[in-house]
């Protein structure tokens, strides 16, 4: 390059350094120190700088700003600025500095006594957690999350539990008693898996329950982290730990507390509840507590999840007769104990009722009904008598009456007033 002045030469720099990207002339005054600073910077890659624009330097430690009217200088920046913007851009896929990976709520302060801990159980945990997807005729339908609980080693295949909004083509109705949603049980599903090449196989369906909301999968799998066991106490107030799969495989973290409510009208029995809201690509995913054990599944969008005891015995119930049989009662329950203590003090006052209004683990009751009833010979369609003791409020007394209620595989449905007068 030419000097435009004797003993001038202009360098293009990298910004936050004094030292020039290009040896100068050996004419010029700070050609030692150029070529100095390059042999020393070739042993290690130089850190990453944005070019700042060419300088005139009048002897070393002395260099003054000024842009020149020079073409082979701004090409040589603008070269620069190409190398830099090349560099970054292979830097940023590196996972290490991958700028896309969101924050989890690990940061809460709330958690700073038990973050070391937590942190080792939801890496563990992680292991299994992996994100499936769902197509029709091509066409993705959903993207949900979901966690092996089991594998065989001889055959190489692991059972993968998750929601079935994976294959829930319609949502009609906000009221789940309606029973309007439709499955597409035949769509194409596949395992995102979690190696480094973060491999996507195909997913079988193995079942799916319309009224619990679960599907199983079998996916073919080389090797499987520790499966993590269940258990089934969960209390209300328990710190828990949702985890989940966003679109992009990373790995996402909910914390929070059961929660003291109890399901509306519009939703089944069974739920239980987060203090957080769950997305849909985190719904399929374990709801965990502190020593890492399987607590449920969270199965709706927003703070609903199926507990783990439900989920146990959905899962023996399908292992014993292929298909997960329930007692239709045809009720809509609310928990007593729910209420608040002054609603509950004066039901108490005026009823001489401390207590009620819906059976302790009310699905496990009825699934327990019906594999005793099923354990006998009888099958699907058939129907059980049982009683139960009744409060007349109108009338202020007890009763207990006799219902028969039938045994069915499939979603136990209450029609619209509207719907029933017609």
């Amino acid at each position: 390059m030419a000097s435009s002045q004797q003993g001038e030469r202009k360098i293009p720099l990298e910004r936050g350094t004094s030292e020039p990207v290009e040896a100068a002339a050996a004419t010029s005054p700070g050609a030692w120190h150029a070529s100095s600073s390059m042999e020393a910077s070739s042993v290690v890659s130089s850190p990453m700088r944005w070019p700042s624009v060419p300088v005139i330097t009048k002897r070393p430690g002395c260099q003054i700003l000024e842009r020149f009217n020079d073409s082979a200088m701004e090409d040589a920046y603008e070269d620069l600025k190409m190398k830099y913007r090349a560099k970054r851009e292979r830097q940023l896929k590196l996972v290490t500095l991958d700028p896309h990976v969101p924050r989890s709520c690990m940061g809460n302060q709330n958690l700073l006594p038990v973050r070391d801990s937590s942190t080792k159980t939801i890496l563990e945990g992680a292991k299994v957690v992996i994100s499936l997807s769902s197509y029709v005729d091509g066409t993705l339908m959903a993207r949900s999350s979901g966690f092996f609980i089991n594998w065989d080693e001889e055959s190489k295949v692991c059972t993968v539990l998750t929601s079935a909004r994976l294959i829930c083509s319609k949502y009609s109705s906000m009221d789940q008693w309606l029973g309007s949603d439709e499955y597409s049980p035949d769509a194409t599903v596949y395992a995102h898996l979690l190696d480094k090449d973060e491999t996507t196989v195909p997913a079988a369906l193995l079942h799916y329950d319309r009224h619990f909301n679960i599907a199983l999968f079998k996916v073919d799998v080389d090797s499987c982290a520790k499966i993590p066991s269940f258990s089934s106490e969960v209390t209300c107030g328990q710190d828990i730990f949702a985890l989940g799969r966003d679109d992009y495989l990373n790995l996402t973290i909910n914390h929070g507390r059961v929660q003291f409510k109890g399901p509306s009208m519009f939703e089944r029995h069974y739920y239980m509840y987060t203090g957080f809201m769950t997305g849909q690509s985190g719904i399929g995913g374990p709801i965990i507590n502190f020593n890492g054990q399987v607590l449920g599944m969270t199965n709706v969008l927003g703070m609903g999840f199926i507990p783990s005891s439900v989920i146990l015995h959905c899962l023996d119930m399908w292992k014993k007769f292929g298909y997960i049989p329930r007692l239709h009662i045809g009720m809509k329950l609310s928990a007593m104990k729910f209420l608040d203590p002054i609603h509950v003090e004066k039901i108490s006052r005026k009823c001489n009722i401390d207590s009620g209004l819906i059976v302790k683990e009310l699905e496990i009751e009825l699934m327990q009904i019906c594999e005793d009833h099923l354990d006998k010979g009888r099958g699907i369609g058939s129907s059980v008598d049982i009683q139960v003791g009744i409060f007349r409020m109108c009338k202020g007394s007890t009763c207990t009456i006799s219902l028969r209620l039938n045994i069915s595989n499939d979603v136990e449905v209450f029609a619209r007033v509207a719907d029933m007068n017609s």
